[in-house]
């Protein structure tokens, strides 16, 4: 191994430029995931393809959680730079490709390249921090990306909105939803030009090729799964079964093989790791929470309370400014507080903030909607930071970039499975409420599109029915919160020398399966 240069030896103004650039990059990786929210009916609208509307972000999610965990072992065997380059020029060829569609399918096409590219710049970004930051100072910085994850997730939508509601010359808005990102990439691209602190591998790398295509054949496979769960085929049904037991077949033929070779994509010790193995449950069930959010409450408050697009991104942005607060605060006071103290806080506030949202009706009360996503906004604020510090100082510097991408993927996954779960739970709500008040089936059968059937005269009956469905969703999260605030009162946080002794321990039963 080389070193060439550590966080010790470089120039803290460059250190601080490259790691603004990455925050840049960062944000517009998350932006780009939620901007297709409010920008993407006006898209298929004009292209006369509404059908295809959910693939603009199904092709983003899907090529982002398959390209996580891959960028963040390469980065570890070739260096964060070389990652980070690669993935600015997908992003930006794929935000050209989309800013110019001629076709809604280009643009599905450019929203799958664009989801590599954030798949590509999101574990770089988090991952960069080790190797730019002395382990002291990187909760601060930690809690700075985790804010920016926060802005660039919330502002998402508003951004779309903004543009589909103009036109720039003889083009419609929505291209410059796309193409704004060109700058970006470019303002990013000469931040970052200077060489990064990082640890490379001398000679040729040994890269799992094997390992690869096995668990980006699982991946694709969970989020198909889920994303048509409900939809193209039900919950209990022959399809579900035999998509669940390949996917789990997949998945162990991964793991056996990763146990076999030299570098593997996800190294068998890593979730022997107490430390990681929580981090990775937690950062799941905030993006399953987080997905809920933006997901519904966008949707109650046009739909029920009557709300503009930009008023309700509004709302959605008071969840923001309380993980811009928490993430801050988090991040300056971790080395003092601890990263225990900080997750239980957040999981708690998590919790409350669903509890709230699962009491919603009707009758708009802006006070409590507002404490609501103030609540849910610190407490996810208060994870984010704690969790990826924890995990990075627990972890040799070889495997940072391999064990950043492995938490971050899980709350990619957490996202994808929670959009699925509230959607089935929010449908089989809606079904039941509208049965039992009098409507036909086949309104009932329409589940959360039983919305679009305002102004047929039973208005309130069907602003009733959905509130009822999300709240009884809502109520459904924060039991599952009520499970992470469990899960963080038991968080064991290890130190590298502990790591290093699971990993030998992981080796020695490993070694000793093979003989046997």
């Amino acid at each position: 191994m080389t070193e060439s240069l550590t966080y010790d030896t470089i120039d803290p103004k460059k250190r601080t430029i490259i790691m603004v650039g990455l925050g840049i990059a960062l944000f517009a990786a998350c932006f780009d995931g939620t901007i297709t929210t409010t920008c993407g009916p006006v898209i298929a609208s004009g292209f006369k393809a509404s059908e295809l509307l959910p693939w603009l972000t199904t092709a983003y999610l899907l090529l982002e959680t398959v390209t996580i965990p891959l960028s963040g072992k390469l980065s570890d065997l070739y260096g964060r730079k070389k990652l980070l380059m690669i993935g600015l020029i997908l992003f930006g060829s794929a935000s050209l490709l989309a800013g110019i569609a001629w076709d809604m399918w280009v643009v599905i096409l450019g929203r799958a390249l664009q989801g590599a590219g954030g798949g590509i710049l999101i574990p770089v970004a988090t991952a960069a921090v080790s190797d730019l930051y002395a382990p002291e100072d990187r909760g601060k910085i930690q809690g700075a990306l985790g804010a920016l994850f926060g802005i660039g997730t919330g502002a998402g939508p508003l951004i779309g909105g903004f543009f589909a509601s103009i036109t720039i010359g003889p083009m419609a808005g929505w291209h410059f939803a796309f193409l704004i990102n060109l700058v970006i990439v470019v303002i990013v691209f000469f931040m970052c030009k200077h060489e990064f602190p990082t640890t490379v591998v001398e000679g040729k790398p040994i890269i799992d090729y094997k390992g690869i295509a096995m668990i980006s054949s699982a991946l694709i496979l969970v989020v198909i799964f889920f994303q048509m769960l409900g939809k193209e085929f039900d919950v209990v049904s022959i399809a579900s079964i035999v998509f669940i037991l390949v996917i789990i077949a997949v998945l162990k033929l991964f793991s056996w093989w990763e146990t076999k070779a030299k570098e593997p994509v996800i190294a068998p010790h890593l979730f022997s790791n107490p430390t990681v193995k929580t981090a990775a449950i937690l950062l799941f069930l905030l993006g399953f929470a987080m997905v809920g959010d933006e997901l519904f409450m966008g949707m109650y408050l046009q739909k029920v309370t009557g709300h503009s697009a930009m008023v309700a991104g509004l709302y959605i942005l008071i969840m923001v400014i309380g993980m811009i607060i928490a993430s801050t605060v988090c991040g300056a006071t971790l080395n003092k507080v601890g990263v225990k103290k900080w997750t239980v806080a957040g999981t708690g506030l998590m919790m409350m903030g669903f509890f709230m949202f699962s009491l919603i009706t009707t009758t708009f009360d802006p006070l409590i909607f507002s404490l609501s996503e103030f609540l849910f906004g610190l407490g996810g604020g208060c994870l984010l930071a704690p969790l990826m510090t924890a995990v990075q100082n627990s972890c040799e510097h070889k495997d940072v970039g391999m064990t950043t991408s492995a938490v971050n993927l899980m709350r990619n996954i957490g996202a994808t499975i929670g959009t699925s779960v509230f959607t089935l739970l929010v449908n089989a709500t809606i079904y039941l409420e509208a049965m039992d008040r009098g409507l036909s089936e086949e309104l009932a059968a329409m589940g959360i599109g039983i919305i679009d059937y305002l102004g047929h005269g039973i208005d309130d009956v069907i602003k009733a029915v959905f509130t009822d469905g999300v709240a009884s969703a809502f109520g459904f999260g924060a039991l599952m919160l009520l499970v992470a605030v469990i899960i963080a009162l038991r968080f064991k946080v290890v130190t590298i020398a502990q790591t290093k002794e699971i990993e030998e321990y992981t080796k020695s039963v490993m070694d000793e399966d093979s003989k046997n």
